[in-house]
């Protein structure tokens, strides 16, 4: 071998070779890498086969899941789920798989760069979200949940064409239930009511956080409380929602909230105090105390959760101090698309401080729309569209920015 290589040197000396490179006896050219998020590689959750991997409630009655080899997104199999939460003496009903063969799973490092993706099909009828909750387990049983709602749905209707569902990891709670992100042990899907689906290829695909949401204000003069929204009026840009848009201002006496609400049956609520959220409603959920802990999980006393009741008698409602706020306004005017009004809540009435310029604080705001009865059909939230509880949950709320 010593005389080959030295044969070849020679040789191009002799013929003038412009450079000569010497290589390592193994050297071998670089291979494909194992695909990966941030070095995150066990992205294949589901694909084909059930194995000892899945589980689920033991209970036929209640719910079926088995594998499926004609209805299929891609490759060779599928999952069939059918489910009654109603059949009668149905406990928890949910699936779970313990992936990568029920090894831990660091993920801590792409709660930003990344979420759950899986392809869905009903054997009936559209659903707009899922009637399920989903959830991340740790090694301790910490659990991290979420909804599974419209908007985490591509094209925003599940239909019997294989359709797309997207939930960033962002929307589940890692942090706020002290769920170890860097031991993951399984992933749970939680069935509520009932229904029939195939679901095909679950993994965790790339996914750029957006974070939460951010609402610039500042204060303003005293709007003109008659219901209608003029230009100009508020100076902050709205919060847009599919049905409509909410602005939040203030000034140094009041807090102000102004909506303009695209709904078939306008503000319709028959409830009263504690139970205006059962009806056409707007909650506003925000702290009066900047450099609070944006991840708390309790209320503390400079947190505030009122609610706005849209109905032939209006009302303001103090969820945290339990009572009807005395000396609030509520105008509201009906048109062809639907409502619009303008709300002034006096900061004494809180028994809170107004906002300070150049300070942060948090905020969520939430629409209750209600059918022609006056009864709740879906709630609306600005920063936590798939996560229940921003009522008791400071954690789930967005952020307001109030500019000099």
């Amino acid at each position: 071998m010593k005389n080959f290589l030295l044969f070849i040197v020679l040789a191009c000396a002799a013929l003038g070779c412009a450079e000569v490179k010497q290589l390592g006896l193994y050297d071998q050219p670089a291979t494909d890498t194992k695909p990966n998020i941030k070095g995150f590689e066990a992205m294949n959750i589901f694909t084909d086969q059930i194995t000892n991997e899945v589980w689920f409630t033991p209970m036929p009655l209640c719910v079926m899941v088995k594998g499926e080899k004609d209805a299929v997104h891609d490759g060779n199999g599928a999952i069939s789920i059918e489910w009654n939460k109603q059949a009668g003496g149905c406990p928890w009903l949910g699936m779970g798989i313990g992936w990568d063969n029920w090894t831990g799973k660091d993920m801590s490092q792409v709660l930003n760069d990344a979420a759950l993706s899986f392809w869905v099909k009903t054997k009936g009828d559209p659903y707009k979200g899922l009637p399920w909750a989903v959830g991340f387990e740790d090694y301790t049983g910490g659990q991290a949940w979420t909804g599974l709602t419209s908007n985490l749905v591509v094209g925003g209707v599940i239909t019997d064409q294989w359709t797309q569902v997207i939930v960033p990891l962002e929307n589940f709670p890692f942090e706020g239930y002290d769920v170890d992100a860097s031991s993951i042990k399984q992933i749970i899907f939680q069935f509520e009511s009932s229904g029939k689906v195939f679901i095909d290829d679950i993994s965790i695909i790339p996914h750029k956080a957006k974070g939460k949401q951010k609402l610039e204000t500042k204060k303003i003069m005293k709007p003109q409380m008659d219901g209608e929204i003029s230009s100009g009026e508020y100076a902050s840009a709205p919060i847009e929602f599919e049905t409509g848009k909410v602005y939040v201002n203030f000034d140094n006496n009041n807090l102000y909230l102004s909506a303009a609400i695209n709904d078939k049956s306008p503000a319709v609520n028959n409830q009263t105090n504690a139970d205006i959220w059962n009806g056409d409603a707007i909650e506003l959920a925000f702290s009066t105390a900047a450099g609070t802990d944006p991840k708390r999980r309790i209320f503390y006393e400079t947190d505030h959760h009122i609610g706005f009741k849209m109905g032939e008698t209006p009302m303001v409602y103090d969820w945290s101090a339990g009572k009807v706020i005395e000396g609030a306004t509520i105008k509201i005017t009906r048109n062809a698309n639907g409502y619009t009004m303008e709300a002034s809540v006096p900061w004494s009435a809180l028994q809170a401080m107004p906002w300070t310029d150049g300070k942060q604080y948090e905020m969520e705001v939430a629409l209750d729309m209600a059918n022609a009865d006056g009864v709740r059909t879906e709630q609306l939230r600005w920063n936590s569209p798939g996560n229940d509880g921003f009522n008791t949950n400071p954690s789930y709320w967005g952020q307001i920015i109030i500019l000099p």
